[in-house]
């Protein structure tokens, strides 16, 4: 029997972000962030390039745009890291790739049976960021052949500095001491996703944070630099890939944690 008093789990931190509960209706993503989708309860229909991968674990690139049906199930969503550790990890563990998307994780019946606990426990937020730091990196050692790119990493610092404000791409390669194109192809090469994205995906969990703190959610999205709620909602709906009201609207539902 599934908790009475929290049926959803929301947790934020720095480096990923994790969801876990029902899902009442597909996902309609412009990937923001890669992202590690694990089916509680029954098969995953995920549609990419005209295609369908029917899977109970995926792993999702950034910059990918795709629909993920879970028909109702519970999932477990953790959005990666930004610099892509987590991804270059977990790529390796997954058996097939088809339409740029990777499923079949190799521990993946153990994985469901983990988070249907975590899930039945409403587990604690250290809880399940010490999980997700055994699942995606069990050894404790460096992702082989991975290397962090100082001048992405002080880009996405400047972003961060200053959420609400919209630093220009020529202030951001003045600071770095790139050309703005070699920042802009940089930046997509090794985030995955154009700058302004990231600087959208970022606002969100900002914003989220925000609520997660006490603020109002109208509170929250201007601090983060929407303009308005109309702003806030479209935003989140095309990179999170469900309204806002499905995961804020019910704060009884919901377990809400940011860091």
């Amino acid at each position: 029997m599934l908790p009475i008093d929290v049926s959803v789990l929301l947790y934020l931190w720095d480096k990923r972000t994790f969801y876990l509960g029902p899902l009442e209706e597909p996902l309609q993503l412009s990937q923001a962030a890669a992202m590690l989708v694990v089916s509680l309860d029954g098969p995953l229909h995920i549609y990419s390039q005209q295609s369908e991968v029917v899977c109970r674990s995926a792993l999702l690139p950034a910059g990918l745009e795709l629909s993920v049906d879970t028909r109702q199930a519970r999932v477990a969503v953790c959005y990666l890291d930004v610099f892509g550790e987590d991804f270059a990890r977990l790529a390796t563990r997954m058996a097939e790739e088809q339409a740029g998307v990777l499923f079949g994780l190799d521990n993946e019946a153990v994985c469901a049976r983990h988070f249907d606990e975590l899930h039945r426990s409403s587990a604690a937020p250290a809880q399940v960021y010490a999980w997700l730091d055994s699942l995606i990196n069990p050894q404790q050692i460096p992702a082989a052949g991975f290397s962090l790119d100082p001048r992405i990493v002080r880009a996405v610092s400047l972003i961060k500095d200053d959420v609400s404000c919209n630093q220009s791409i020529d202030y951001l390669a003045a600071q770095i001491g790139l050309s703005v194109p070699r920042l802009i192809q940089l930046f997509r090469q090794k985030v995955g996703i154009p700058i302004r994205r990231y600087r959208q995906w970022h606002r969100l969990f900002v914003t989220t944070a925000g609520v997660a703190r006490g603020l109002t959610l109208t509170e929250a999205a201007a601090a983060a630099g929407f303009t308005d709620s109309a702003h806030f909602s479209h935003t989140f709906r095309s990179i999170v890939g469900m309204k806002p009201s499905t995961v804020l609207a019910h704060p009884q539902r919901i377990r809400l944690f940011a860091e």
